[in-house]
């Protein structure tokens, strides 16, 4: 189910009506456990078999690494290796049987193979990581144990957050499901217009562009200025899907009384590389930072065998730089199975450490000056254009040609293609900009003023109308569904 099929609105009626009158916090987690399968097995309720396994198996290597801790890092690394396999099959089976497979099968096995139509379940890699982190940090004692296994199944599978994220962690969500949550107008109504919010990101934003992005990058013979127009197009589309997605998920769980991790904080605002990934699908890229990065910088048995060869020493800054690489490279496989995915992990890499050289080198008068943003968040978003550009396109050669493409070997009928382009970006940026201006400034002053419930009704009407007019008879998938 998602959260735009007509169905969900009844569905969260429902949900909310039982949920609010329910006397105890187990009976409400009963109730969220049950909404929630019946959320993720809408479609297909095989479909729930999978999750289950996984959330299952994290409860019963969790439940083993505190009975044995002597023995936890086999039963994580065991259970780490059956997640990533389980992962693996189901991401790049379809990547295997297309391009792998004819090169050493004969087209009869090829054609065996496909026929098993190993799809990805929605949101497996969501939920894989969400999962996993339980049992990592019960291994590392950042929270206990849990024994109760309707707490972990809640927890595996809450349905705001189950099918893209944010991806969360035991610690912010057990504190939250064990005390029972008591109906609060405020907080519902706050959830609700984010919610809305995040709906009229996806529907009057991102979907609006959609169309135009897929003209843009399917024409035949595109000019520089209509790939760049595009990207920036396409740029706009994929934050206000995924932030639009989050937004719904934050809003919808906010108005059952539990907070869901913020997952953008205006990413183009960024000044540096490092500060994009810090507002950039904060819950998967934090989630990296700790559960891979960190260890392969300090673990003493990653160091072992990241230590340069041939030198016998740990140096840490060459071998965090190694780590950096794993780190985005993997970042890259889990944004998706083909080739072009570890290019656009590469790159931010090089983006990351290129930064972090220049800066060393920068006077310190300079490094700590913060009036530089004028300057450092365009260029920034620039770079950014082009990790977008290497997204979109299918393959390496396709983004090598646009790069080569001649900016001065334009026609008019293409620059009015790219002109219009540009426009419609402009339409689509400005709801982002007045909410960036209503978060900063106006939402305050109309807080002090009293003028909160007026604005909050006219938002939202807004909100609603212009989802309503904007809305297709079939409301295409969320970006990030597809990983």
């Amino acid at each position: 189910m998602s959260f735009l099929q007509p169905e969900f609105a009844g569905f969260f009626a429902v949900v909310c009506a039982v949920y609010w009158v329910l006397p105890a916090a187990r009976w409400q987690n009963v109730w969220l456990l049950l909404a929630s399968w019946l959320f993720y097995g809408w479609v297909s309720p095989v479909l729930l078999v999978l999750l289950l396994s996984v959330t299952l198996a994290n409860y019963g290597a969790a439940r083993l690494i505190d009975r044995f801790p002597a023995r936890g890092g086999q039963i994580l690394g065991a259970l780490t290796a059956a997640s990533v396999a389980n992962l693996a099959v189901f991401k790049y089976f379809g990547w295997f049987t297309a391009e792998i497979a004819p090169k050493f099968f004969s087209p009869e096995r090829t054609a065996a193979i496909d026929a098993l139509h190993v799809v990805m379940p929605l949101g497996l890699s969501f939920y894989t990581f969400h999962n996993l982190s339980y049992s990592i940090d019960v291994r590392r004692k950042a929270v206990a144990v849990r024994t109760d296994v309707l707490d972990v199944l809640l927890f595996g599978s809450y349905f705001p957050q189950l099918v893209a994220g944010p991806i969360e962690r035991a610690e912010h969500i057990f504190p939250q499901i064990d005390k029972k949550r008591s109906f609060e107008a405020t907080r519902f109504l706050s959830g609700l217009a984010l919610a809305l919010w995040g709906a009229f990101q996806k529907v009057v934003i991102a979907d609006t562009l959609a169309p135009y992005v897929d003209l843009i990058f399917g024409a035949d013979h595109a000019s520089w200025a209509m790939i760049w127009a595009g990207t920036l197009g396409f740029a706009l589309q994929v934050l206000a899907d995924f932030a639009g997605y989050t937004a719904i998920a934050r809003g919808t769980s906010r108005m059952l009384g539990i907070e869901l991790v913020e997952n953008f904080n205006h990413p183009y605002l960024a000044a540096t590389p490092t500060e994009f990934w810090q507002r950039w699908h904060i819950s998967l890229s934090s989630w990296l930072r700790d559960y891979v990065y960190f260890p392969l910088c300090f673990s003493r048995s990653v160091q072992r065998w990241l230590t340069i060869p041939g030198t016998g020493k740990w140096r840490p800054s060459a071998n965090s730089a190694r780590a950096l690489l794993i780190t985005m490279l993997l970042s890259g496989l889990w944004h998706g199975s083909t080739p072009k995915f570890l290019l656009w992990g590469l790159y931010h890499f090089v983006l990351i450490t290129t930064y972090i050289t220049v800066e060393r080198r920068l006077p310190k008068h300079l490094r700590d000056a913060g009036g530089w943003r004028w300057l450092t968040v365009p260029l920034m978003f620039c770079w950014t254009l082009v990790s977008m550009l290497i997204w979109r396109e299918p393959t390496a050669a396709r983004i090598a040609e646009h790069l080569k493409l001649n900016p001065f070997a334009e026609n008019a009928d293409q620059l009015i293609v790219a002109t219009s382009m540009l426009g419609l970006c402009a339409y689509a940026a400005a709801p982002l900009l007045f909410a960036l201006a209503w978060e900063r400034w106006l939402g305050p002053r109309v807080t002090h003023r009293g003028l909160q419930p007026v604005a909050w009704s006219v938002g939202c009407t807004a909100m609603a109308l212009a989802i309503l007019a904007s809305a297709q008879a079939q409301p295409s998938a969320f970006v990030y569904f597809q990983f």
